[in-house]
């Protein structure tokens, strides 16, 4: 006599759960991956920004003996007021060049009309600061401009555990939760995710910016403040 079959048992809640386990690990990777590809994305289209500004701050200072923006202002200029000489000078016609992904500070495209153009770079249009009193011939490997810190002292500061967050003094994501790296121009025309230093309870310029190999050690600097919205 054949025995009839036995009915097969169906999943049990073990099995169930570790495909649920299985399913949000994946959801979590893959929102993990999104967000790394968008925010290298965004950091690389900010970098080109900060190309461009660098060309134009070098344009000017081929025409100007020498000098950057800063020279023509008053000591207390900020780097809207610098930056928005070369927009007066046309050699920038669109201002959103000076914002940036992740940050308070968003140009709207209104720079008003010529010649003084004084719509161009407001307080809270501005997301970088400039080096002030350089020259051409200045130290190489100094940085001309840089994302915007937490003041204008030098040498500068960034916020921890605020990677790309819409604060002051952000930073872009970094190898571990509370490092980060900023972009930075330099006088050598190279533009460079540089790796933040961890001191207290701030992001610092690592010595390979402050004290290079090989090179001579940077000097104080004096930086250009960002104008915020009151």
């Amino acid at each position: 006599m054949i025995e009839p079959e036995k009915p097969k048992k169906g999943w049990g809640w073990l099995q169930w759960g570790v495909v649920l386990v299985i399913i949000l690990l994946g959801l979590g990777l893959c929102q993990h991956l999104y967000k790394y590809t968008s925010h290298m994305a965004e950091s690389t289209m900010a970098s080109n920004n900060c190309r461009q500004i660098t060309m134009a701050l070098k344009i000017w200072a081929s025409e100007n003996n020498g000098v950057f923006p800063d020279a023509s202002l008053l000591p207390t200029a900020t780097s809207n007021q610098a930056f928005r000489k070369l927009i007066q000078e046309d050699i920038i016609q669109d201002e959103r060049i000076f914002g940036s992904k992740f940050s308070p500070f968003v140009p709207d495209g209104d720079i008003g009309t010529a010649p003084d153009f004084l719509k161009a770079l407001q307080a809270g249009e501005n997301h970088w600061m400039l080096i002030g009193g350089l020259r051409m011939d200045s130290l190489a490997h100094c940085p001309l401009i840089m994302e915007n810190s937490l003041n204008a002292a030098w040498p500068p500061s960034w916020k921890k555990g605020k990677q790309s967050k819409a604060v002051r003094g952000r930073a872009w994501y970094g190898r571990s939760a509370n490092k980060g790296h900023i972009i930075v121009g330099c006088l050598d025309n190279s533009v460079s995710f540089v790796q933040l230093m961890e001191r207290g309870d701030e992001l610092v310029l690592p010595a390979s910016i402050l004290n290079p190999p090989g090179e001579q050690a940077l000097p104080p600097l004096r930086i250009l403040d960002i104008e915020e919205k009151k």
